[in-house]
C-alpha cells in the first residue's frame, strides 16, 4: 500500500497537466500528516483566447480532495495558496 506522501504526490503530479498549457504551475508547499493539512502554490497561467479555460484555485483544491479521496485518503484541511498580485 502506497504512503501518504506517495499518494499526495502522484495527486499533484496529476493535476500539473491540466495548469501547464496556460503557463501555471501547481507545487506541493506542506503536508502534515499528523494534522490532517495539505497545502500548496498554485501559479494560475493565463490564456488570451478563452480566460474561463484557466483553472481556478477553487477548482483546483476540489480535484486534489477528489483525486485524494478516490485513493483512500481525506484530509481535514486542503489549501491552494495562489499569489495575491497578478501578472
Amino acid at each position: 500500500m502506497p504512503h501518504t506522501q506517495d499518494v499526495v504526490n502522484e495527486v499533484i503530479a496529476l493535476l500539473e497537466p491540466m495548469v501547464a498549457p496556460d503557463g501555471g504551475s501547481i507545487r506541493l508547499a506542506e503536508f502534515a500528516p499528523e494534522q490532517s493539512r495539505l497545502t500548496v502554490d498554485y501559479s494560475r497561467g493565463h490564456n488570451d483566447a478563452c480566460a474561463t479555460c484557466v483553472l481556478d484555485g477553487e477548482s483546483l483544491k476540489a480535484f486534489i480532495e477528489e483525486g485524494l479521496q478516490t485513493r483512500g485518503i481525506e484530509l481535514a484541511e486542503v489549501t491552494v495558496r495562489e499569489p495575491d498580485s497578478v501578472g
